[in-house]
């Protein structure tokens, strides 16, 4: 049987590239961008978790261009199609094949502005990136959602293909198999199926150990009981084995 190599990050391999910016930098959040951020990334690794040609990550470093690694970009949730998933400290384009993102989420913050997102955006499609998917949860009236894709026309531009401000007007993302919508809340679907907000997630983790918590007592019981019916079988064997040992002393038949 062939082997499979192990990738780079597998490996304890030295890296020559320099690097002209940090791998990890703290960035302050707010909390409901953080909120945002953490559903959408989950529910994308939960959606390819059975896959080993997709690799999604948050708030992971990625640098494009070996030759000036000044360039680092800082995408919220990146979803790269072609590379398998893994544990990186970054996001090295010539350690992955060359292979660049396809799908970035960005969680606008309360402090970003349009020129900010430009000149982000510019920079993510001129390193090959295809489609954007934006959520404002500062916009007004409640959660926006614009779907982007590059620009044919302009090599470093993207362009609005849909937006959604409301739940009758759910976004399809035929590349991540999701609709998202906006509204008083994100609306993300999968098959018809709505993803669970973080809190939602957390009561059903819990309900769910409680649950698998009363089975376990009950099962326990179960056993406790299975053991006593063990025991009271033996006492009734070892009663009738000596009530026939009695019998046949005296001269009778048990199994007459």
């Amino acid at each position: 049987m062939a082997t499979v190599p192990p990738m780079p990050w597998q490996l304890d391999v030295e890296d020559d590239v320099v690097l002209l910016a940090p791998e990890e930098e703290a960035v302050p959040e707010h909390d409901v961008h953080r909120v945002l951020v953490d559903l959408l990334a989950a529910g994308l690794v939960a959606l390819f978790a059975d896959r080993d040609d997709v690799a999604v990550f948050c708030r992971l470093a990625w640098f494009p261009d070996r030759d000036d690694t000044r360039v680092r970009l800082d995408p919220d949730v990146m979803v790269v199609f072609g590379r398998p998933p893994g544990p990186r400290k970054s996001y090295k384009a010539w350690m992955e094949g060359g292979v660049s993102p396809a799908v970035l989420v960005e969680v606008w913050s309360d402090d970003d502005t349009d020129a900010d997102y430009r000149r982000r955006l510019g920079r993510a499609r001129r390193y090959g990136v295809e489609e954007v998917v934006i959520v404002d949860p500062f916009a007004p009236g409640g959660v926006r959602v614009d779907h982007l894709r590059a620009d044919p026309q302009e090599p470093d531009r993207f362009r609005v293909v849909a937006t959604s401000a409301g739940p009758d007007r759910p976004i399809a993302i035929a590349s991540l198999g999701i609709t998202v919508a906006g509204g008083a809340e994100l609306d993300v679907r999968h098959d018809g199926r709505r993803w669970p907000t973080t809190a939602e997630a957390f009561r059903r983790a819990w309900a769910e150990a409680e649950r698998a918590d009363r089975e376990a007592e009950r099962a326990d019981r179960e056993a406790q009981r299975a053991d006593r019916e063990v025991q009271r079988a033996q006492r009734e064997a070892h009663r009738a084995a000596r009530l026939a040992a009695l019998l046949r002393e005296a001269g009778l038949d048990p199994d007459g």
